[in-house]
């Protein structure tokens, strides 16, 4: 099969499901072109360090091959305002299907499945003939936008769940929300993990190996899902703790400044996905704090199957999407202590999970991690494919 991805990362940006996911469809042997991000002007304005890769990028007009079967291809500087015109992002997808098809023809791709991630997506459905549409949801864009843009962000993500063959969403909650519009069963993949990468070595990282115990590390993107609040009133209350952050910084410097100026507190910033096993290996304690949203209520957090395929004993907030590993968590829930913050009961977990810590508890949780990789996952949805082919197959010959 050949594979249109319509990402909403760059190849090399946030190492995630839409890489992972594409890398294991080229292990099977299909072929994959992997669109990146597509940005406007005011993407380009408002963050310096996307204007300068996407300027650099944007003079390679030709796919690059990552590796044999997978390219990747930048599309050009988009019209501006689609999340809050319909008739913007219309016009917006079909000049990005101009673009696109010569490159589709340069590689040889016919009748293609169609797999896309931006929920702004529909205009592109029959723009190439393809045999299946896909939309693999990660997350619930509109989930924290306010007016106009939350309302034309909706609207688009509608008629995109409507008009595909197959929907995949990675949070149970996703699944309840968009059942009632698509047209067959919607299929939950939650996140997974790289689990022969995280496992592949017991190494420790010399940069994480300087830093005194006992290490907190929170590994990710830092944007504004993470509880920094949280963060600052455990560390500043408890100086003998270390808290290492992993990870691009997405927000405001400003909003993790007081975080950052604790002694206590190591950012390491940006890190190569193939040093990730030894830091955290380093690791006493594995967190997600994350603040409490519609949108993270709908999310399954990558890490967390990644930190459990480490082994690592994690302490997170009480997020929904990870109820299936609930053995291997230390799930805070401050609504059950309303007299008490949400910082104390975070802090006395952290206390818990480090007292009671056992080289069993990290096996177990090792082994645990082994039914949750990309691999399985993908196997899932390629069954799932073949079953609405041939589903497409029959209907046509009737």
């Amino acid at each position: 099969m050949d594979i249109i991805c319509i990402s909403t990362t760059d190849w090399d940006e946030i190492w995630g499901s839409r890489q992972q996911i594409m890398l294991q469809m080229v292990s099977k042997g299909h072929r994959v072109l992997f669109v990146e991000r597509q940005v406007g002007l005011e993407h380009l304005l408002r963050d310096k360090n996307m204007r300068r890769r996407k300027i650099s990028a944007f003079r390679e007009s030709a796919p690059v091959q990552i590796q044999l079967n997978l390219w990747r291809w930048q599309p050009p500087l988009m019209y501006p305002g689609r999340y809050y015109s319909l008739i913007l992002n219309k016009w917006g997808q079909r000049y990005l299907s101009a673009r696109l098809k010569p490159i589709l023809n340069q590689l040889g791709f016919t009748y293609p499945i169609l797999w896309m991630y931006p929920p702004q997506s529909a205009p592109l459905i029959g723009q190439f003939s393809e045999k299946l549409s896909i939309y693999h949801c990660i997350e619930h864009f509109a989930g924290d936008q306010k007016g106009r843009k939350q309302k034309i962000m909706l609207a688009q993500e509608n008629a995109l769940l409507r008009e595909v063959d197959q929907v995949f969403v990675h949070a149970d909650g996703l699944r309840k929300r968009y059942a009632p519009l698509t047209r067959r069963p919607i299929e939950l993949i939650p996140s997974a993990a790289d689990v022969a990468h995280f496992q592949s070595t017991d190494q420790i990282h010399p940069t994480i190996s300087a830093i005194p115990h006992p290490r907190l590390v929170l590994m990710g993107t830092l944007d504004a899902r993470i509880d920094h609040d949280l963060l600052y009133h455990v560390m500043s209350q408890n100086p003998n703790w270390s808290l290492v952050l992993i990870g691009q910084m997405r927000s405001s410097q400003r909003d993790f400044a007081p975080l950052l100026a604790l002694p206590n507190v190591y950012y390491l910033g940006k890190q190569l996905f193939a040093d990730l096993p030894t830091l955290l290996n380093g690791a006493d304690i594995a967190l997600i704090p994350y603040v409490l949203t519609e949108m993270t209520r709908a999310i399954s957090p990558i890490k967390a199957y990644e930190y459990l395929a480490v082994g690592n004993p994690i302490v997170s907030v009480n997020l929904p999407e990870i109820a299936q590993l609930k053995p291997w968590i230390y799930k805070v829930d401050n609504l059950q202590y309303q007299d008490r913050s949400i910082a104390e009961i975070f802090t006395e977990a952290i206390t818990t999970a480090l007292e009671t810590e056992s080289p069993s508890l990290r096996d177990a949780r090792r082994q645990a991690a082994q039914e949750h990789s990309w691999q399985a996952r993908a196997n899932r949805m390629q069954q799932t494919i073949q079953s609405v082919l041939r589903e497409k197959a029959d209907a046509e010959t009737c």
